[in-house]
């Protein structure tokens, strides 16, 4: 004991609130759900996530697909609209390695984090295998046709970039109903959105009914990964390590 009530003193001497119960199944979920501070993340394997997004595709659904890491826990401590984002999303799936160290340490079953070139490139697959027609947002110079290239090139997909600098900051308004119009011309089957949190969960939420049935899938920059020779800098290392402190904390609230 500790002295004080529902604190653990984990071994670095630091007091954090003591888990709650992880694990949720929620009725019409394809898969059961572990709470990272006010963060839902679906326990889905890639393969098993792959026939999901097929499912929506194919079944008419559509819908969109999130991938937080530690930045969206410790941005939805004090963001409501960020937390319902993520909370009516169809999958949110773990972004990063860094959200699967949370996990172990507050003892969630999370094993899997969906970052980067692996999970890419198994969902370019499933897009190329079946005749996916996709579409890539950005809003940083160049990464939309960048990407679209590589997808076109690597993975024989029919895939377009429209770049996106404008997309404000709660994801809609009458300039991104003028660019929706435009991505809804395209008819895609996948549309690939890598955009600054938290408009890019803002945004996809918005998107995703007007752009049924395809389904798209919040990225991040983890998009870049697509990209030879990306750019990792000191300062978002740093800016990484902090949120991760910070989503530790969340997460045992």
């Amino acid at each position: 004991m500790n002295g004080v009530v529902g604190l653990e003193t984990p071994r670095s001497g630091l007091l954090l609130p003591a888990p709650r119960k992880l694990v949720e199944r929620e009725p019409g979920r394809a898969f059961p759900r572990v709470r990272i501070g006010h963060v839902p993340v679906d326990l889905g394997r890639l393969d098993e996530v792959l026939r999901s997004i097929e499912g929506l595709v194919s079944g008419g659904q559509g819908g969109y697909v999130l991938t937080p890491d530690v930045e969206q826990v410790a941005r939805a401590e004090h963001d409501a609209a960020l937390r319902e984002s993520l909370a009516r999303a169809e999958l949110s799936l773990a972004g990063g390695p860094a959200l699967v160290r949370v996990a172990r340490v507050i003892g969630s079953p999370l094993k899997e984090a969906m970052p980067g070139a692996e999970w890419l490139r198994a969902l370019a697959g499933l897009a190329s295998a079946r005749a996916w027609r996709v579409l890539v947002v950005a809003e940083r110079p160049g990464v939309a046709e960048w990407a679209a290239c590589a997808l076109r090139e690597r993975h024989g997909l029919l895939a377009v970039g429209v770049a996106a600098p404008g997309v404000p900051g709660d994801g809609r308004g009458p300039w991104v109903d003028r660019l929706l119009e435009r991505i809804a011309l395209t008819r895609p089957d996948l549309v690939l959105v890598s955009l600054d949190t938290p408009k890019q969960e803002l945004f996809c939420q918005h998107a995703a009914a007007r752009l049924q049935p395809a389904v798209l899938v919040g990225l991040g920059t983890a998009l870049e990964s697509l990209l030879d020779g990306r750019r990792k800098s000191r300062a978002r290392w740093v800016r990484r390590s902090l949120a991760f402190l910070r989503a530790l904390v969340a997460a045992r609230r």
